[in-house]
This record gives C-alpha cells, sequence and structure tokens, in this order.
C-alpha cells in the first residue's frame, strides 16, 4: 500500500457528537426490554469478528457502535482498522468487486460517518467519490455487466451517500434526482419494489420495498434545499445552499408530488404486507426488518399504513428467534449469519432513528444563529462559514464564552457565539449542560439577540426541563427569539411539524400556542418535573405586551 498520510486515521477513543437523551423521543421506546438479546448478539459478533471481509468488518462496526459499544473497545477498534486498511492515496480500494463493492463501499461510509465524523470525513469523503462514480446512467446502482439497476444495491450506496452528506461531504443533487426517478420509474402499481425491476421473476417482497420507500425518502430530504417555494420539507431537516451557487441553481426533474406518491403507495404496502415469519418479506427478514425500521424513521411516522405495531411486532419476532450462542440467521445463507446478526441489532437499536437525529443536530449546530450586539468591528476577524461572513469562533472555556455574553458591555458576543456553536458542533450537548441555569438567565437579557442564543443553547442541551423555558420564551415580543424558541420545541420534542407559532405571530397566536406546547408538556411530564399551569403563561404574556410598548 501506499502513503497513507491523508487517509489513515488513528483509531482511539474518540469525542462523539450525543444524540439527545430525552424521555419524550419515541425512538429510544423498547430497547429495555431488547437489551439481553442486544448484548449476547454483541457477543457472538465479536467471537467472529477476526474473521470478517471488509464489507462484513464495516456493518459489524456499524452495529456494535449503535449498540453504544464505545469506541475503545478493541474489537471496535480492530474492525475499524481492518477498513482503513483499503485506503490509500489513490483513495478508496475496495477488496470486493463486481458489485459486492458497493454494498462493502456504502457500509464503510455509514461505519466511518457514525464513528468518528471529523476524524474519518476524508476517508468518508473518497468513498462518497467512489459510489458516485459508479451510479448508473438511469439513477441507480447495479452489479458489473447489468445496467438496469439494483433495488438492494441502490439502497446501501445511497445510504452510504446520506451519512456522507450528514457529516458535511458534498454530493451533488443530481444523484438524489436520478435515483428518486429510477426508484419512482420502477415501482410496481401495488405500491411495491422487486429486486430487479428488469427481470419479473423477481417477486416484489417487503425488504425491496423498504428499500425503494426508505431509498425515496432520503432523496426527497435531500432535495429539498432546491425545491424553491415548496414546504413539504421541515427546515430542521434541510441542509444549507449557498445561494448563487452551481448547487443553488439545480432544478430537480423529480417532483415532490411524484416522489411523495411513490412513497405513500410503498409505506401502504408494507403496512398491508409486513408478517415477519412470512416468505414475503425476502431471503432475510433481518435484512427486510432494519429496512422497515429505516422507513419509519425517515417518515418519522409510528405506524405504517394501517400497521400500527410494526416494531412491537418485530421485536417479538427477533427476541423469539434469536440462536443460543446470541445470533441471528435468514433462510439465504448467502447473506451470512454475522450480517443477519447486524441486521437484527441495527432494528433492535432504531439506528436509522439515531443517524438523522445526528444529522439533524450536526445541521442545526452548524446553523446560521447571529445575533446580540452586532458584529465585531475588527473585520479581519471574520472568516467564511457554510457560505456566510462569521466572527472567528472565541477559544477558550465555555464559562468564557457564557461571561461574554452575560456582559452588556462586551463587544465581541458574536465571536463568543460562534465558539459555542463550534464547541456544540464537536462535543455535543454535554459542554452546554453545566451552564443550564446561566443561560435560562439569559432568556430575561434586554437583548433580543442574547434571548435567542439562550434558546439556542437549551434546546441542544436536550433535557426536558428546559421546556417550560422555552414554551414561555414564545411569548416574547421579539419575532425572532419566538422562533427559535419554536424551533428549540420542535427539536427537543421531535415534532418535526410542530405546533407553532408561525413567523409574524400575533400576540395572541403566541399565547394559543404556548398552551398547546404546554398540554404536550403536560402529557408527557413527569412527576418530579414542575407544571406549566395557566397563570404562568398568562403572566408571561402580560410581561411581553409590557416589554413590547417600552419605549
Amino acid at each position: 500500500m501506499g502513503d497513507r498520510s491523508v487517509m489513515n486515521a488513528r483509531v482511539a477513543p474518540l469525542g462523539l457528537l450525543m444524540v439527545l437523551g430525552v424521555p419524550v423521543l419515541a425512538y429510544g421506546q423498547g430497547r429495555g426490554e431488547a437489551e439481553p438479546a442486544i448484548q449476547s448478539g454483541l457477543r457472538y459478533l465479536r467471537s467472529q469478528a477476526s474473521g470478517l471481509d471488509v464489507g462484513q468488518s464495516a456493518l459489524t462496526a456499524l452495529a456494535m457502535h449503535k449498540a453504544d459499544v464505545p469506541n475503545s473497545d478493541p474489537t471496535l477498534q480492530a474492525l475499524v482498522q481492518r477498513i482503513l486498511e483499503r485506503f490509500t492515496e489513490q483513495g478508496y480500494v475496495p477488496e470486493r468487486r463486481g458489485g459486492h463493492d458497493l454494498y462493502e463501499a456504502a457500509v464503510v461510509a455509514m461505519a466511518l460517518a457514525n464513528i468518528d465524523p471529523v476524524g474519518f470525513k476524508p476517508q468518508v469523503q473518497a468513498v462518497a467519490q467512489y459510489l458516485i462514480s459508479k451510479q448508473k446512467g438511469n439513477g441507480s446502482w447495479d452489479y458489473d455487466g447489468r445496467t438496469a439497476g439494483d433495488s438492494s444495491i441502490s439502497q446501501y450506496a445511497l445510504l452510504g451517500l446520506w451519512e456522507a452528506d450528514g457529516i458535511g461531504v458534498a454530493i451533488p443533487p443530481a444523484v438524489w434526482d436520478n435515483a428518486a426517478l429510477w426508484y419512482a420509474r420502477v415501482q410496481f402499481p401495488n405500491g411495491a419494489w422487486n429486486y430487479h425491476p428488469d427481470q419479473p421473476n423477481y417477486l416484489p417482497t417487503v425488504s425491496m420495498t423498504a428499500a425503494g420507500a426508505g431509498s425515496l425518502l432520503i432523496c426527497q430530504r435531500q432535495l429539498a434545499p432546491y425545491r424553491k417555494g415548496t414546504e413539504t420539507v421541515h427546515p430542521l431537516l434541510t441542509p444549507l445552499v449557498v445561494e448563487g451557487s452551481l448547487e443553488a441553481r439545480y432544478k430537480p426533474v423529480s417532483t415532490v408530488a411524484g416522489v411523495n406518491y411513490a412513497i405513500r403507495r410503498g409505506i401502504e404496502f408494507l403496512g398491508l404486507n409486513f408478517q415477519p415469519e412470512g416468505s414475503i418479506m425476502g431471503p432475510s427478514t433481518y435484512y427486510g426488518m432494519y429496512g422497515i425500521e429505516r422507513v419509519a424513521a425517515l417518515a418519522e411516522k409510528e405506524t405504517l399504513g394501517p400497521l400500527a405495531n410494526w416494531f412491537e411486532k418485530g421485536m417479538a419476532h427477533i427476541l423469539r428467534n434469536q440462536k443460543a450462542d446470541g445470533s441471528w440467521s435468514g433462510t439465504d445463507a448467502a447473506h451470512g449469519v454475522a450480517s443477519n446478526t447486524c441486521w437484527a441489532i441495527l432494528f433492535l437499536t432504531r439506528s436509522t432513528a439515531a443517524s438523522a437525529r445526528k444529522i439533524e443536530i450536526r445541521r442545526l449546530g452548524a446553523g446560521t444563529l447571529l445575533g446580540g450586539r452586532g458584529l465585531p468591528s475588527d473585520m479581519t476577524n471574520l472568516t467564511i462559514a457554510q457560505g456566510r461572513i462569521v466572527p472567528k469562533p472565541m477559544s477558550g472555556a465555555v464559562d468564557s464564552m457564557i461571561a461574554v455574553l452575560e456582559d452588556p458591555r462586551a463587544t465581541n458576543a458574536d465571536s463568543a457565539l460562534a465558539g459555542l456553536v463550534d464547541r456544540y458542533t464537536r462535543e455535543g450537548p454535554s459542554s452546554l449542560r453545566p451552564f443550564k441555569d446561566r443561560f435560562g438567565k439569559l432568556l430575561r437579557d434586554r437583548d433580543p439577540g442574547i434571548r435567542r442564543v439562550a434558546c439556542w443553547a437549551l434546546a441542544r442541551i436536550g433535557d426536558l426541563d428546559s421546556a417550560p423555558d422555552l414554551i414561555l420564551a414564545l411569548l416574547d415580543p421579539d419575532d425572532a427569539v419566538s422562533v427559535e424558541a419554536r424551533v428549540g420545541l420542535e427539536l427537543l420534542s421531535r415534532k418535526v411539524q410542530g405546533l407553532g407559532p408561525p413567523r409574524g405571530a400575533s400576540p395572541e397566536e403566541k399565547l394559543a400556542a404556548a398552551r398547546r406546547w404546554r398540554d404536550w408538556y403536560e402529557t408527557i411530564r413527569p412527576p418530579a418535573l414542575e407544571p406549566l399551569d395557566d397563570v404562568a403563561l398568562e403572566r408571561a404574556a402580560a410581561a411581553a405586551r409590557r416589554q413590547d410598548h417600552r419605549p
């Protein structure tokens, strides 16, 4: 192998971006019952790890990471090191060929992007370039010697590229658009997909329908920034696109209505045909159930068409069929016991939901929040970030950054804010959590920019006891503060289609929205947290009205 000075990375305990551990999240529910099975499955994977090829090593590393195995774990480190050996100064060199290289490359991108999104970004970028280079002219991916498209390979290619995009690797919008057009074109009239659309002897299955619907959900999300004038995708799910760039001028050929129609029909088929014990699942039930989890996570749904208990039904099947050694196996030996075990664990840990949350949080953490006492007078202190001019992030302790925000005489509040955003992006909620009380006090600052910063920070800390403060901040007379509080509550609650208020809302509309959010909070509030009553809302609304009329 050549010099890997650019590509090789140290495998060591890594600082990972933490996901929000909020009690209201549906995606964490059910894991307690499954935890013994997950741990038994991990023991099996450890026993097999030394004999796995690169693709299986990457899938195993991903499953271990999703099951919260620390990066310092020796088995996980050995798996990652095996993956890193496929990188040279030329980029990514797959171990397998002929189409299997696409599965391998995709799961390598998924594993590395999750395990260390910062340290492994160069490797993920190299894998993404490899995947993009292999896309067929019709928008699909397939085995060598075929051009019609393979629903399974295409699914994994898109998953790898989605995870790559989620850590900041630029993916041309045409990649998503062409893939969406292909999946929509080859869908069966009943809403299903099969393995090879050009070969009708392959019957439609739940596994391939999950591949189709899940892939279209990814494409729809990724194309949202380029669909001007549409409101079908929430801003929390929309990456920033620099105005004026070639990417910003891209006009998707696929339509929102057409893609959504195909997704709806696919989900309806899944809900009607999800039978873990049946042959309609496909050769591997666990492969199919991992696809089901993906569709539900990307669609933000706890129901799939008429099916309301897909997770409980799938979990019961998985727990019932685990082998004595902790493994799971499908009816098709070609998939391998290790792969089936990984897919079972990825289902039980609701792994796609975790990826979606991380991607949203990273995008929000790198977001466009700039406020509080203006830009620094020294214009040499500015830098470019995501196409915007922003202050250079302040370095040092978070405590010092907050002290700048607290000081009304300070002139470098934007630099302090940039430092907080930078620290959160790199270290996650733990970097902000010790200062939660101080952020709460900043909600009462006279400067609306500082109040907006406080809303931003409290939401990203992710603790449910911050919800009352954010609900009261909805009543703020400054519209930007009210909107920031609403976005924070949507992030905190995972209610992507939230409860308002809209931008430019009247005081009465803000109060009505605050009551809706209060009702939500009261339905999920544990007894240890204080209630938020109507008296507190009325008092805050009156204070906001007085503040609004203050000279």
